[in-house]
């Protein structure tokens, strides 16, 4: 089982190529809930809320269940699955409440019946998969910031949250100064968006919104450029090694820097050094 972490959740990939063709689950009450998404079609399977026992029909691909946490819960899957355990407890959704001054969510409807399909969700598969295949080469910006969308996503559409209107409004210039210099200072994958927003005495939710506002640009995205001027600057001025540039910024290695200078350039790094060298 492989999973990712941030904005006090956790999305795990349990399937049964890894665990065996039949699963026993079991989570003890608390104060969390979480979702259940079917990566493939999954069987019937059998359920028990605090003993009472379900007997639950197959789940289509692409569906989803919420489960609450806070009795204990068991299930038992026979057969083929692939599926998203994605955690939410508590203090995920009040770190949300406040940052968007908000009631409490008091709770998230959870479906007893019938699986739910989402658009929303579906959208984000792809991007969740793709983290879980290799998280240790994805930046903590991104995976935060995937985070941050799935639950605010879950509390406005489950959990009555009012959907907080975007607005217009950037960053002050000094908040402006103070992100890119937090993110400059860290080409490495420490800095978080929590980190950026203290910088700038908001929430992280606020702080990504007018971040973009103010920049055209996500805090991630704005720090990938940043990342490939500096290599520009290293392949004009120095004669160190593609791969000595790639650690000093902050990239996985030199594939990874190449890959992502060719993307945002039009040209890998090697000839776009020699162009400029020729021109000198």
């Amino acid at each position: 089982m492989t999973s990712i972490g941030g904005s006090n959740m956790i999305i795990s990939r349990a399937n049964s190529l890894d665990l065996g063709p039949e699963i026993h689950l079991r989570a003890n009450a608390e104060d969390a809930f979480a979702i259940a998404y079917q990566l493939r079609d999954l069987p019937s399977h059998e359920v028990w809320n605090d003993g009472r026992h379900s007997e639950m029909a197959a789940e289509p691909k692409s569906t989803f269940r919420i489960v609450d946490l806070h009795v204990d819960t068991r299930a038992h899957v026979g057969g083929s699955f692939d599926f998203l355990l994605i955690h939410i407890p508590r203090p995920a959704l009040m770190a949300l409440e406040n940052a968007n001054d908000v009631p409490p969510i008091d709770w998230i409807a959870t479906q007893t019946r019938d699986p739910t399909h989402d658009p929303v969700l579906v959208g984000l598969e792809s991007s969740i998969l793709h983290l879980l295949s290799d998280p240790d080469v994805h930046h903590r910006l991104v995976r935060e910031h995937l985070m941050l969308t799935l639950l605010s996503h879950v509390a406005v559409r489950y959990g009555g949250m009012s959907a907080r209107r975007a607005s217009g409004g950037g960053l002050a210039p000094w908040q402006v100064r103070r992100a890119k210099e937090a993110l400059g200072d860290d080409l490495g994958t420490n800095i978080s968006l929590a980190d950026l927003a203290q910088h700038c005495a908001l929430s992280p939710s606020h702080f990504s919104r007018a971040f973009k506002a103010s920049t055209g640009l996500s805090p991630f995205a704005w720090l990938q450029r940043h990342r490939v001027e500096r290599v520009k600057d290293m392949l004009r001025h120095t004669d160190v090694s593609l791969a000595e540039i790639a650690i000093s910024c902050g990239f996985a290695d030199q594939s990874h820097l190449g890959r992502l200078f060719a993307r945002q350039v039009g040209t890998p790094p090697g000839s776009w050094q020699r162009a400029q060298r020729a021109d000198q």
